[in-house]
């Protein structure tokens, strides 16, 4: 049996691309799904991700068939039309963004504002 000894820097470096690699959102592993979605509240800091697959409408996303048929309806995530509805002057910025059939990423003043803009698409 041979073995092999990493020296201290090579160590190093491979523990902090790992360190990295848990901790940073945007890093996350691709999946093979249609889109990861995720939505990222600035001011706590509190992160979420979702995989949409579409036609058939499943992955992880709880509201999976209505995001599709927004999706479907207008044509992109982006496209998607803001429904009306009031919100309040709540500054708490919320980051959307999506990976995959299409590449798409939005900051919105708070998780209201965002819901009226993208209904169920970043409802999870």
């Amino acid at each position: 049996m041979q073995r092999t000894i990493l020296g201290p820097a090579l160590a190093c470096a491979a523990a902090a691309a790992l360190a990295v690699g848990l901790t940073n959102p945007a890093s996350a592993a691709r999946t093979d799904a249609d889109y990861v979605l995720s939505v990222e509240f600035e001011n706590s800091g509190e992160y979420r991700q979702v995989s949409l697959d579409c036609l058939p409408a499943e992955g992880t996303h709880p509201r999976a068939q209505e995001a599709c048929d927004l999706i479907e309806e207008h044509g992109s995530i982006e496209a998607v039309p803001a429904e009306d509805g009031q919100c309040t002057m709540e500054y708490n910025p919320v980051r959307a963004s999506s990976m995959g059939w299409e590449e798409y990423e939005e900051t919105f003043s708070n998780p209201c504002l965002l819901g009226l803009a993208k209904g169920a698409v970043f409802d999870f």
